[in-house]
């Protein structure tokens, strides 16, 4: 059969048309940091195949957050690791670790107010997608703490609990609750017997009728600690959340958009939260919001809850609550539901998720850093590829 030129044309645009739906998709609806597929680059070809970084960063960004101009509207401002003084052989590096444990979905990186890497790992190519962020959720309930108490609504962490919730105290309640306040819950200070965060401990307070009476019915040891210890237990922050919407008044994501999310142009829409059966936001897990949303909250911190003219979350709260309270383990310390790295060298502080979700903040660097994970596990521990690879990839002189 003899084949005509007009045939031959429809073929070739059927072909062209193939091609573009092969390249496009929802990944693409957002401009991407520019990374690489590839795995490390080896040595002996850095200098052939990547640009060089620049070093002099210190000299062009202002260190006070009143005198910086890069803030994100609706989106990021899209840049290079190597224009942010960021060298890119050792970043790639990192994200090739994260990428082949499967672990991880997401690595997402600022500097200085711009968008300077951004990977979604095999199992999550679209930015637009929120993803559950577990235990961060509870670093986001100390802002909007920090907030109330800014606002007079709240006016001292030494309430005790009792005085917001009488009524769910029973004879069989332990007699040390009556002694335990917001600060305790806070700093995960209450003795009560929790002793890990696995399924088969968390499941009777989960499928609780009121998970914030039951909380406050939990357990205690029958010898008490000598002293306060820290004992990371999830149902502090429901009893939190619901004294903070009695106070309050309205529920906690009202407030957290008006307040927190609309200032820093995350939409109603980007983001959602679970709830009890009672109408109460889950104060330690069930948030989803997308990676660049988490990275506009780690920014704000980074600049002392201060953002594009408006002081959101003021500075002494920022500063009080990601300041050591309590020694955690050998390697942290806790603060107002923030884990802090005790090294007095580089101030670094995060919000924790289970599965690998982590967003790390270093103000003195002008860096926040996002991990999400695909709840398969914490190895490696974003920690190390944060600390041995991203800030060790700092170029600035």
């Amino acid at each position: 059969m003899k084949v005509t030129t007009a045939q031959k044309l429809l073929v070739l645009l059927v072909i062209a048309l193939l091609s573009v739906s092969c390249t496009t998709g929802d990944v693409n609806q957002l401009p991407l940091a520019t990374a690489t597929a590839a795995g490390p680059v080896p040595a002996s070809e850095t200098a052939a195949r990547l640009p060089v970084a620049r070093t002099d960063c210190v000299s062009r960004y202002p260190s006070t957050p009143s005198e910086r101009k890069n803030w994100p509207k609706e989106e990021w401002t899209v840049s290079t690791l190597e224009e942010h003084c960021l060298d890119r052989a050792a970043v790639e590096k990192g994200a090739w670790y994260l990428e082949q444990t499967y672990n991880y979905s997401s690595l997402v990186i600022i500097r200085h107010g711009e968008l300077v890497y951004e990977k979604y790992f095999l199992r999550s190519g679209n930015p637009e997608r929120s993803v559950t962020i577990y235990s961060m959720t509870k670093s986001f309930l100390s802002a909007l703490i920090g907030i109330a108490m800014d606002q007079g609504q709240l006016d001292s962490l030494d309430h005790k609990v009792i005085e917001y919730f009488p009524e769910y105290f029973t004879p069989s309640t332990d007699p040390r609750m009556k002694e335990v306040t917001l600060r305790d819950l806070i700093t995960m200070s209450v003795d009560f017997l929790w002793v890990n965060e696995n399924d088969i401990t968390v499941a009777p307070w989960v499928n609780s009728e009121n998970m914030v009476k039951s909380a406050i019915n939990l357990k205690f040891p029958n010898i008490p600690a000598p002293k306060p210890e820290f004992n990371y237990c999830t149902p502090n922050t429901q009893i939190l959340s619901g004294v903070l919407t009695k106070i309050l008044g309205e529920p906690l994501r009202a407030y957290a958009q008006r307040n927190l999310f609309s200032p820093l142009g995350i939409p109603a829409g980007n983001w959602s939260w679970g709830v009890d059966g009672q109408g109460n936001y889950l104060g330690g897990y069930g948030m989803y919001m997308r990676p660049r949303d988490i990275a506009r909250f780690g920014y704000l911190y980074s600049n002392q809850g201060y953002w594009d003219g408006k002081q959101v979350i003021s500075a002494e709260w920022v500063q009080e609550s990601t300041t050591k309270k309590i020694r955690a383990s050998l390697t942290m310390d806790y603060g107002y539901l923030w884990w802090i790295h005790p090294n007095p060298a580089l101030a670094v502080f995060e919000a924790r998720g289970s599965g690998g979700h982590m967003l790390s903040i270093i103000p003195s660097l002008d860096m926040v850093i996002v991990v999400t994970g695909v709840g398969g596990g914490d190895l490696p521990d974003p920690d190390f590829v944060i600390h041995e690879y991203i800030i060790k990839a700092m170029t600035d002189e």
